[in-house]
C-alpha cells in the first residue's frame, strides 16, 4: 500500500466520522439554538476537516470546511442567530462535503461546482452583526469572555510514563497504561494528546494528569504492569488543587474490515482444528496430549471470544444517519414527524450491521410515506399533528431486536390479500387459510405495492422485498404488526455474531442437526400419553402451559419414523416469547460450530440457518429456530 492511499484512507474515515457527528449536531442545534456546546462541537469538526483536506490536496472540501468554520464562529461570537435559514445553509453545505469525500471514497475526478454555495456562505459570514443590547443606563452589556473549548478538571496525581528505548509497539503500550488506570480513576489529560498518543507521536515518555483515591503503589502497579514500561515518576499533590484541560475521547485504533473478516475466518478454521484433536484425544489416552489440547482449547477460546469482542459495534453507527435523513423526507412530503431513536448502545456484528443499513432506510422511507399521514388527515382522525417513528434496538439472548415503529395510518391486511391475488401471488384458494398476520407478511412478496402512484420515496414494490431477502439471509427474520388507523411495527430479529456458535447436536430420524445453544430453553423427556391435540396441533404441558410440539422428521421432509414410541426427548426452545417443543430421536451432545451459510440451491431454504464442519470432518446443518416456529 502506497503512502499516499494510506494516508487517503485514514482521511476518508475521519472526515466521515466527522461528517456524521456535525449533521447529528446540528439537528440538536436546530431544536435547541442556543446551546453554545454544539456550535463548539461544529467548529472543531468544520476545523479539523479544512486541516485534512488541505493536507492531501482536496482544495474544495478545504475551501468549503473553512466557510462554515467562519460561520461556525460567528454563531460562535453571537454576530449572527442559528436561524432556519442559517441551519438550511448549514445542511446545505454538509450535504456537499459528503458528496465531495464520496467521490473521493469512489477516486473520481469529476468536476463538482462549490462557488453559488461559497458565496452565500461568505455573505453570512461577512453580515453586520446586530447591534448590541443596552444596559438601562444606557452603556453596552459587558460581554464575557468566552470560556476556552475545554473544560477545566481537578487532578491530584501527575504521572509520567518512560517506555523502554527498544519497545516496538508505543502506542500500544501507552493505551493500555490509560486503559489500566481508567480502572482506578480518572484521567483528566495527558501530553501529548491523546490522539497523538494513539497515533505515536510522542518520543518515549508521557504524562498523565490523574485523580483517584488510590495510593501511589496501587498506582504504581497500574502501570508498571504493562510490559515494556522503563519507569514511572509519580508526583502527588498535597490536595486537589491543579485543572487541567479535559481529556477528549480516546479514539479508537482504525482496522480495515477486510482484515476483521479474515482474522475472524482463521479463528474459525482453529476451532474446527480444535473440534478435530479434542476427538482425536478423547480416542487416544495420551495424558501429554489431553494437557496440551486443554490448553490449546482455553487459547483458543480466548482469541476467539477477543475476535468477536473486537468485531462488535454499536448500532448507533448507522442510526444516527436516520434523524437527519427522516427530517428532510418529512420536510420534503409536508409532515410533521419526530423520530425517536433508543437502543444504541446495543452492539451487533460489523458484517450485520453493514447490511441492515439498506433494509432500515427502506423501512424509515415506508414509515414517512406510507404510514404517516398528513397533518389535516391526522387532525381528524383525533391524532396530534406530529407523527412519531420509533427506531428501538435491544437485546434478546444471542439476538438483537431491531423495531421501526409508526403511529400512522396502519396496513389492511384484507387489502393486501386482494393486490396478491390480483398479481396471481395467492391463489384463490388460498385465500381463506390465511390469518392475518400471514397477510401482513404478503406485502414482503416480489412487485407488491398498495401505493396507487409511484414516488420518488417509495411504491415501486421493491423496499419490503429488499428488507425480508436480505435479514433472512443473514440468519434473521422479519415480523410485521399492524392496527389499521393505529400504526404499523416491523420488527428484525438478528443474530448478535454470525460465525462462532454454541449448540447441541441431536439425531433426526438418521440426520444429524446443530440446534443453536441460545435458543435452547430446557430439554424434556415426553410419553406419548401427554401429548394432546389442540386445533389440529399437537401439544404438551409443561408447568402449566401449553407447548406445541413440531416434529422434525416431517417439518424437514425426512424419513419419518412410522413406528410409534412410548416416549421420546423434546427441545423446548423459545424465539421473540414463542416457546415449542422440537421432537428429537437423540441428543448428542454439546457443540462448539463455526457456521458456514449456504449458498446456491440451498440458499434461503426453510428451516435452515447454515452449515458446520464437524471433528470427524462431517457436515451438518444448522437449524434456523426462527423459521421453523414464526
Amino acid at each position: 500500500m502506497s503512502v499516499n492511499f494510506k494516508y487517503m484512507k485514514a482521511f476518508i474515515a475521519e472526515a466521515l466520522e466527522n461528517l456524521q457527528d456535525m449533521n447529528r449536531a446540528l439537528l440538536e442545534l436546530e431544536k435547541d439554538p442556543g446551546k453554545k456546546e454544539l456550535i463548539d462541537e461544529m467548529f472543531r469538526h468544520a476545523h479539523t476537516i479544512k486541516g485534512g483536506a488541505a493536507s492531501m490536496g482536496y482544495e474544495n472540501i478545504s475551501l468549503l470546511a473553512h466557510e462554515m468554520e467562519n460561520i461556525m464562529d460567528r454563531l460562535r461570537g453571537q454576530n449572527i442567530k442559528p436561524d432556519s435559514y442559517v441551519i438550511g445553509i448549514l445542511f446545505e453545505t454538509l450535504d456537499l462535503l459528503e458528496t465531495l469525500v464520496g467521490g473521493v471514497v469512489k477516486q473520481e475526478e469529476r468536476e463538482v461546482e462549490i462557488t453559488p454555495l461559497i458565496n452565500r456562505l461568505k455573505a453570512i459570514s461577512l453580515a453586520e452583526p446586530p447591534l448590541k443590547p443596552e444596559t438601562a443606563e444606557g452603556g453596552p452589556v459587558p460581554i464575557e469572555p468566552e470560556k476556552d473549548d475545554l473544560i477545566e478538571k481537578k487532578y491530584n496525581i501527575k504521572i509520567k510514563v518512560n517506555l523502554k528505548d527498544d519497545c516496538v509497539f508505543k502506542s500500544i503500550r501507552a493505551v493500555m497504561v490509560l486503559r489500566n488506570l481508567s480502572k482506578i480513576g480518572e484521567i483528566v489529560n495527558t501530553a501529548p494528546e491523546a490522539r497523538d498518543i494513539e497515533d505515536e507521536k510522542f518520543d518515549q515518555s508521557f504524562t498523565i494528569f490523574f485523580a483517584t483515591k488510590e495510593n501511589e503503589g496501587k498506582i504504581r502497579d497500574a502501570v508498571e504492569s504493562v510490559s515494556e514500561v522503563d519507569s514511572v515518576d509519580i508526583s502527588a499533590l498535597s490536595r486537589i488543587s491543579q485543572t487541567a484541560p479535559a481529556l477528549g475521547k480516546i479514539q479508537t485504533v482504525r482496522v480495515d474490515i477486510g482484515r476483521l473478516d479474515k482474522l475472524m475466518n482463521l479463528v474459525g478454521e482453529l476451532v474446527i482444528d480444535k473440534i478435530r484433536l479434542i476427538r482425536i484425544g478423547s480416542i487416544r489416552d495420551i495424558p501429554e496430549l489431553t494437557e496440551t489440547i486443554a490448553h490449546l482449547d482455553r487459547l483458543i477460546t480466548d482469541i476467539q471470544d477477543e475476535v468477536m469482542l473486537v468485531r462488535l459495534v454499536s448500532v448507533d453507527l448507522i442510526f444516527n444517519r436516520f434523524p437527519r435523513m427522516v427530517r428532510d423526507l418529512a420536510g420534503k412530503e409536508n409532515k410533521k414527524i419526530n423520530l425517536t431513536v433508543e437502543g444504541t448502545e446495543i452492539e451487533v456484528d460489523r458484517t450485520i450491521l453493514d447490511k441492515i443499513s439498506d433494509p432500515l432506510i427502506h423501512l424509515l422511507r415506508n414509515a414517512v410515506d406510507h404510514g404517516i399521514e398528513p397533518a389535516m388527515e391526522r387532525k381528524k382522525a383525533g391524532k396530534p399533528e406530529t407523527g412519531l417513528i420509533t427506531l428501538t434496538a435491544c437485546r434478546e439472548k444471542e439476538h438483537v431486536v431491531i423495531e421501526v415503529s409508526d403511529d400512522g395510518r396502519g396496513i389492511d391486511p384484507d387489502l393486501i390479500l386482494g393486490m396478491a391475488i390480483k398479481k396471481g401471488i395467492v391463489s384463490p384458494e388460498e385465500e381463506g387459510k390465511l390469518n392475518d398476520k400471514e397477510k401482513l407478511m404478503l406485502i414482503c412478496a416480489p412487485a407488491l405495492s398498495t401505493f396507487k402512484k409511484a414516488t420518488d420515496l417509495s411504491g415501486r414494490g421493491v423496499g419490503m422485498d429488499v428488507v425480508k431477502t436480505t435479514i433472512e439471509s443473514l440468519g434473521g427474520m422479519v415480523s410485521i404488526d399492524s392496527e389499521k388507523g393505529a400504526g404499523t411495527k416491523i420488527t428484525l430479529t438478528l443474530p448478535l455474531i454470525m460465525v462462532i456458535a454454541r449448540g447441541l447436536m441431536v439425531m433426526v430420524g438418521e440426520e444429524t442437526f446443530i440446534v443453536p445453544l441460545a435458543n435452547v430453553q430446557e430439554i424434556v423427556n415426553v410419553k406419548a400419553s401427554d401429548v394432546k391435540t389442540i386445533k389440529g396441533q399437537e401439544a404438551i404441558s409443561l408447568r402449566g402451559d401449553a407447548v406445541p410440539l413440531i416434529r422434525l422428521d416431517r417439518t424437514l421432509e425426512l424419513n419419518p419414523n412410522e413406528e410409534p414410541k412410548s416416549e421420546f426427548d423434546a427441545l423446548i426452545v423459545e424465539i421473540r416469547g414463542k416457546r415449542v417443543g422440537l421432537v428429537i430421536d437423540r441428543l448428542l451432545g454439546q457443540q462448539e460450530i463455526v457456521i458456514k451459510s449456504l449458498d446456491g440451491y440451498l440458499k434461503g431454504v426453510k428451516g435452515y440457518a447454515g452449515a458446520t464442519i464437524l471433528g470427524d470432518g462431517k457436515v451438518v446443518f444448522i437449524l434456523d429456530v426462527a423459521s421453523l416456529i414464526l
